[in-house]
Parts: C-alpha cells; structure tokens; sequence
C-alpha cells in the first residue's frame, strides 16, 4: 500500500548576476581618494584651529585673572602707602621731631605782616607804571 507520491519539488534557477570587470576593481579610483583626503585634510586643520583659538581664550583668561589679583595686590598696598603719607605729614609728628631730634624751640611771639588796601592799590599802580616803560624801551 504503499503509493507513491508524487512530490512536486521547484527547482530554483540561480539569476545570472552580472559580470564585473576585473580590471575595474583592479583600477582605483583616484578621484574619489583625493576627495576624501582632501575632506580628511580639512577636517584636521579646522580641528586643529579650534584646539589653538580655544588655547589662547584659556590662557587669555589665566592671565586676565592674574592681572586682577595683581591690581587688588597694588590697591591694598596703594592704600597702606597713603596711610603712612598722611601720618607722615601729620603736624604733632613734625614738631615733636623739630623739638626733640632738631633741636628747635617753639616762638614766644608770633609776628605777621597784612598789606592794607591803600598800600595794595598802591603796589597795583607802581606795576603798572613799570611795565608800561618796559614796553615803550622795547619797541
């Protein structure tokens, strides 16, 4: 009892695939290596660029902070500077060293000399005068 089946088997044709040349894939293509050198070279240099502009911002920056520090530096002592001036010039410390180290002695009296108004006026007149012969000898 045993029939036989008939068994329907498809047989599956390969497709022809197209030939390549050899000689093509021998030969390369220069063109396109030269394009992706070319767009490799300026990849590199614009990275390279960018590493040396963002260098110097950095070091800009570094030292834009050290100057800072340096003019706080030269404020506080500017101030210490002007501090020690005024004390300095203080008039207690000027005398005590006249009268101690100097030797000098304050004045009993005190004598001061005030122009009047007259004499003043007078003064005025005698420039003038002067100064008036002065031109007329020169020219």
């Amino acid at each position: 009892m045993l029939v036989n089946k008939k068994q329907d088997w498809t047989i599956y044709q390969q497709q022809e695939v197209p030939s390549i040349n050899k000689t093509k894939l021998m030969k390369p293509d220069i063109a396109l290596r030269v394009k992706c050198l070319t767009t490799v070279m300026i990849v590199a240099v614009a990275a390279f660029f960018l590493t040396v502009s963002s260098e110097a911002i950095i070091r800009s920056g570094y030292e834009l902070v050290k100057m800072k520090s340096q003019v706080v530096k030269l404020e506080k002592e500017n101030e210490l500077l002007q501090l020690d001036i005024a004390k300095l010039r203080s008039p207690q410390r000027i005398q005590t060293i006249a009268t101690s180290e100097l030797g000098m002695v304050m004045p009993q009296s005190i004598y001061r000399a005030t122009a009047s108004e007259s004499s003043s006026k007078l003064n005025a007149e005698k420039e003038k005068g002067m100064l008036s012969m002065v031109k007329s000898k020169g020219q």
